[in-house]
Formats: structure tokens, sequence, C-alpha cells
């Protein structure tokens, strides 16, 4: 695909190296290289093989250092935080800081996962999302509307559902065939193909830059490559791989609520995503999918089913 648009921009991924960032940098500095001729990665190592073969693409490679991040956004349009939650609340509130103070036109937060602001975890959130609407309220305050400030959920990553390592952690043993669930197994929830998340931000800030299509860039954003549930995930893998439709086993939704109740934010992250899940909290059927991706006409989003064929 190629981004077909006036817009020329400078962009820099904060953590390019890392999950997400990986996905997103590459999209940047192929698809809408256009768009975006300047693309800065930032990375803890730009040494690593990772970091080395984004310089060969064409990427300016920055050394990640707090103190001199301001100096280093010097002249950047757009900057995307894909930097992982495990830096301390204050750190992560000192990047968001400097990124206003650089003068930065467009702005992504540290999200691309669940919409938290549906989820009611009330009495029992989960410290990463309540650090990440604190971070948020902080760093719209500091932006004054001087910067665009735009947070994007899009729910379980798709190479999560079908991972070897994760999938079963989420209750997709695709190995095994057996795919467990909290709740009903026909519950839908959104997931989205990491490349996907990047096309899509890199989109996001095309539009958010132009003065005629700024306004239709929200704040906060709602994407999903595909709405899926643990019955279809089942079913398309016992179709694409040829074997019998596998065992759905259905645990107790309302005993995994009362545990991360009584385990007052203390659970693990994988437990919330699956109540998330069983609750209905992870459905994005009302997304923007089509303003960042009209009928498809530029991609192709990703789904269940492509991802399986890759591993079958």
């Amino acid at each position: 695909m190629s981004s077909s648009t006036s817009t020329k921009a400078t962009v820099a991924v904060l953590g390019g190296t890392g999950t997400l960032g990986e996905d997103i940098a590459t999209v940047l500095l192929t698809e809408f290289r256009e768009s975006f001729p300047t693309v800065r990665v930032f990375t803890r190592d730009p040494s690593s093989s990772k970091a080395q073969a984004f310089a060969k693409k064409g990427a300016d490679v920055v050394a990640l250092d707090i103190e001199s991040l301001e100096n280093a956004l010097a002249g950047i349009d757009v900057v995307v935080n894909v930097l992982p939650t495990s830096l301390s609340e204050e750190v992560r509130g000192k990047v968001n800081e400097t990124v206003i103070k650089s003068g930065a036109k467009v702005y992504f937060l540290s999200e691309f996962g669940l919409d938290h602001r549906i989820a009611d975890f009330t009495g029992y959130e989960h410290p990463e999302w309540a650090g990440k609407k604190r971070l948020a309220a902080e760093t719209r305050a500091l932006a004054q509307g001087k910067t665009k400030v735009i947070a994007v959920y899009s729910s379980v990553f798709l190479e999560f559902v079908v991972s070897s390592f994760l999938g079963p952690l989420l209750g997709f043993d695709l190995a095994k065939n057996v795919f467990t669930t909290y709740g009903p197994a026909t519950q839908k929830f959104a997931t989205t193909g990491k490349s996907d998340i990047g096309r899509a931000v890199a989109r996001l800030a095309v539009l958010a830059l132009d003065p005629s299509t700024s306004a239709s860039v929200s704040d906060e954003v709602r994407i999903a490559g595909a709405i899926t549930s643990y019955e279809d995930v089942r079913d398309i893998t016992a179709r694409v791989r040829g074997v019998p439709k596998g065992e759905i086993k259905v645990e107790d939704l309302a005993a995994l609520e009362q545990s991360l109740r009584e385990q007052k934010g203390k659970g693990g992250l994988l437990e919330y995503i699956r109540l998330a899940i069983g609750k209905g909290w992870a459905d994005l059927s009302e997304n923007a999918d089509e303003l960042v991706n009209p009928g498809q006409t530029l991609w192709k989003w990703k789904t269940v089913e492509d991802e399986i064929r890759i591993g079958a």
C-alpha cells in the first residue's frame, strides 16, 4: 500500500524497537514514507540488530535519553509513544511533559490496548490503567490544545490470540484445539494486528495534521481490525487447519470478577483482559475504522483467519 497525500511531516517513535514499536516504525518507513520522509526511531540500544535494520531503511536512530529528549525531538511534528508501562509513572509523566514542551503538533499516548474508559473495574482497577488515565489527563492539561493528544484503543493484539505462548494464557490453545472462555463463547471482542495499528496511527496523524480533516480526529479513537469471539476462533481454526472443531471450556466469569475484586488491583493483567472480554468491554464494534481506512480502500485489515493461516 502506498500513502497518497500531500502531507509531508516528521515523525518520532519512542520505543521503536519494542513489541509494537517495531511494527509501527516499519509501516512508517515503508508504506507511509511519502507522508513521513523523516522517521526518527528512539531506542535504548541503537546498536541492536533491529535498530540497525531501521537505519538501513533510512531511519534516524537515536538513543533514548529522557534528559536530552526535548532536544532530540526538535523539528518533530508527530510523536508516537510506545514505551513500555514497566517504566515508572514518574518517568512516563516526564516523557509526556517533554513531548508537549518540544512543540510536537500531534502526540499519540502510550495506549493501544483495552478501552479502559468503558471497563468498569471500580474498586479494583489495575494500576496500569489507573496510571494511564492520570497521565492522559495531565498531558492534555499541559498541551492546552496546542498539541493534539490522541489515545488509540485497539483491544487485543491479533498476534497474541494465535501465539503459542500468550494464546493459551488468554484461552486460545490452538495447538491442543481447546478454547477456554470466561462467560459466553459467543461474546464478541476486538482484535487488531500490530501492523494495522501502525497504519491506523499513520493515517490518524495525516488526518490530524491536515487543517481540512483535523476536526474529524477525536482525542480518543477506537479501531478494530476484526470483531470475533472464542467460538469464531475455534471454528476458523478447524476450517483452516482441517481439524475437528475443538473443545470450548466455559469458566465462571463471576468467580473471576470476585477474585480480582478481592485482590484489589493486584491481579494479573491477562486476567483483567479475560474479564473484560467476558463482560463485553473489549467489543469495539463502534469504531473509527471507516475514518482511517474507508471501505478498506487503503489496506485490508488482517483477520483472525489471515493470522492462523500464517502458522497453519
